[in-house]
């Protein structure tokens, strides 16, 4: 769905740049999504016309058929948006924690609290909340100035696709060893802190790549193209699908370090975020996240 609403924007704006503003990534990322696409595909979608982007006639009809659908969900948000009498409630989350765990729930919250309005805004960083009312935040929850409630354990565990060659529920540490490790920029640490709990020398690894999101490391496992580390709760769907599985049964529980629905000590909107903060927390069941 990243890499579709990329290509939406850059086709419908004709620049990387303007797609970068509007979904609040760098054009790197919106770049990378799109090679994405076409990767996948196995054709090109855009060609370079000056400074621009232009659509190529294989691009031009897909774009033709996508457009319509997105056009859809923005005349039903601004429908939403339109709705009267109703408490809004503005949220902004990490891209990956939320298309994977948090939008689920958000819908259901929507349709049992038809009275509270919920505005989703996601990002790839963590800056003060500004004119939110709520964020999500990974961190070990000491913000003295901010009303914090964990969401879920985050516990660290390698996954990759069954199909990489010697994977299995039983692999060791020296074949670990010997395959492609997705690092992700923003979390840099977790193969450190996880290497120190399983007794693993991460000097051995030979290959590596840094990937933007967490996003884009599992979907390069469920590929087969390596093994990334992932939040245990991140990938669940997947692992219940059997496209990822667990090659070392070495976890890393963070603990106190997770993610947290953080929102100002003082806050007008207080039913709202006390009901949101008691439907997060409920343990309500959702459908597993698929790719």
């Amino acid at each position: 769905m990243n890499a579709l609403l990329a290509f939406e924007i850059v086709a419908r704006t004709g620049s990387v740049r303007s797609a970068a503003d509007e979904l609040f990534v760098t054009s790197g990322a919106v770049s990378r999504q799109i090679r994405q696409l076409e990767d996948h595909f196995g054709v090109p979608l855009f060609a370079r016309q000056g400074r621009g982007l232009a659509l190529t006639s294989v691009g031009a009809a897909y774009y033709e058929r996508v457009s319509a659908h997105f056009d859809g969900l923005r005349r039903a948000s601004a429908l939403l948006h339109s709705s009267s009498g109703r408490s809004v409630l503005r949220l902004r989350s990490y891209t990956t924690f939320a298309t994977r765990w948090l939008i689920p729930r958000l819908s259901q919250f929507q349709l049992a609290h038809p009275q509270f309005d919920v505005r989703l805004t996601t990002v790839s960083e963590w800056s003060e909340l500004g004119e939110f009312d709520a964020a999500i935040r990974l961190g070990d929850g000491a913000w003295p100035d901010l009303d914090k409630i964990p969401l879920v354990p985050n516990v660290l565990i390698p996954v990759c696709n069954p199909a990489l060659p010697g994977a299995s529920d039983g692999a060791d540490l020296a074949w670990l060893a010997q395959q492609v490790l997705f690092f992700v920029r923003a979390r840099p640490d977790d193969w450190s802190l996880w290497s120190q709990a399983a007794g693993f020398d991460l000097g051995r690894v030979k290959r590596t790549r840094e990937l933007e999101s967490s996003a884009l490391a599992y979907q390069a496992a469920v590929e087969a193209r390596g093994v990334a580390l992932a939040q245990h709760v991140l990938v669940s769907g997947e692992l219940e699908m059997g496209t990822l599985i667990t090659p070392i049964r070495t976890s890393l529980d963070r603990g106190t370090f997770t993610y947290y629905l953080v929102s100002p000590l003082q806050t007008q909107k207080l039913e709202a975020l006390s009901q949101l903060k008691r439907w997060l927390t409920a343990g309500h069941d959702v459908l597993p996240h698929t790719s």
